[in-house]
């Protein structure tokens, strides 16, 4: 009883957020809380997975998700939603927004920077790729902040550079899974990451991450985590200062 008490006890909230980055193989998916709201940017494509994250990191007796955001439709970003609407309650799913949305609960803020793709590979979206429409999204807790760059590469990248909405974040999920042509040195210098989250699978057929992503991320300064070697990272702040839970 004691030790169902105190588990129990640290499930209620304590006013900071957390950034659960699930360890879901060669894909992204990532869980942000804050008390009892619950984003997802991304699911994985495994459902076994990604549920086992979201089992560890929300309390037992609530299933529901607010929202679902969907970067793009690629199976390893996409595939799992459907084994997680047979399991949670989910309010919304957004899959492509307009320029500058945001979705706001109290202090915790999702600014959109780029749109998100609604499923054509080729044309529809304006887009040559599914990647090159990724949906990328600052995720803002008072004076923290963390950028969400899906699958988007060097094009896009200076694109959002050339309109002046990249700014300094504490924490970047990596675009692509390290790939070479994402994480440009010039994107980097200006978001000046202290983390940089890398999203991939254990020896995956691809090499990712690769020595040049890696070599860019030491030259700006930023800490390296990778699921791949570390399984679940979690960032907890209270929009001050923010940690890594170390399992």
């Amino acid at each position: 009883m004691l030790m169902l008490g105190v588990w129990t006890w640290q499930q209620f909230p304590d006013g900071k957020l957390r950034l659960i980055f699930c360890d879901v193989g060669q894909g992204d998916g990532a869980v942000i809380s804050l008390g009892y709201f619950q984003a997802m940017i991304d699911t994985g494509e495994s459902g076994e997975k990604i549920l086992d994250c979201l089992s560890d990191h929300m309390p037992y007796w609530d299933k529901r998700l607010e929202v679902v955001f969907l970067s793009h439709p690629d199976s390893d970003h996409a595939g799992a939603l459907p084994e997680i609407e047979r399991s949670y309650e989910v309010g919304r799913v957004i899959r492509s927004a307009g320029l500058g949305d945001i979705v706001r609960i109290r202090d915790l803020q999702f600014e959109v920077l780029s749109r998100g793709s609604l499923g054509s590979q080729t044309g529809d979206d304006g887009c040559e790729t599914t990647n090159e429409c990724s949906m990328v999204i600052r995720v803002v807790y008072k004076k923290f902040s963390g950028l969400f760059t899906g699958d988007m590469g060097e094009k896009e990248e200076l694109a959002l550079l050339g309109r002046g909405v990249i700014k300094e974040s504490d924490v970047l999920k990596v675009a692509h899974h390290g790939s070479k042509f994402s994480s440009t040195i010039e994107f980097l210098e200006t978001l000046r990451p202290e983390l940089a989250v890398i999203s991939v699978g254990a020896k995956n057929r691809y090499g990712h991450p690769t020595s040049d992503t890696l070599s860019r991320l030491d030259a700006v300064g930023a800490k390296v985590m990778r699921t791949d070697e570390r399984g679940i990272i979690e960032v907890v702040t209270d929009g001050e200062q923010s940690w890594v839970v170390k399992k």
